[in-house]
């Protein structure tokens, strides 16, 4: 299936008469999304990320998406590392063993 963009997901998300169509159309992006995180397709990550970002802010599962947050951080884009920041504030916790890498990546770029 697979949106082109946000937008798009967005709109097909909004057209569900029901809560049904709804989990069926997140379901079948979900699993679009993580075929195409195992891509090394750089271009479209941050795409990707968004709409992401925005099935977790409907409150399905987005975990999988973590280290794709962290790949964006250590991008060298400026609005790519922001779309990862506000991923890692979003998907991780104090708790996780990720966060280990976001501090180091910040240890990196930090010039004492």
């Amino acid at each position: 299936m697979g949106f082109n963009s946000l937008k798009d997901l967005i709109r097909a998300i909004r057209s569900c008469k029901t809560a049904a169509e709804e989990r069926e159309v997140i379901q079948k992006e979900s699993a679009f999304l993580r075929t195409s995180f195992k891509g090394e397709n750089v271009d479209v990550r941050h795409a990707n990320v968004s709409k992401l970002l925005y099935i977790h802010m409907l409150g399905y599962p987005a975990h999988f998406g973590q280290i794709e947050c962290l790949k964006l951080v250590a991008g060298p884009r400026f609005s790519d590392k922001r779309l990862g920041y506000l991923g890692i504030a979003l998907l991780l916790d104090e708790n996780q063993e990720t966060l280990t890498l976001v501090t180091n990546s910040l240890k990196k770029y930090i010039i004492l």
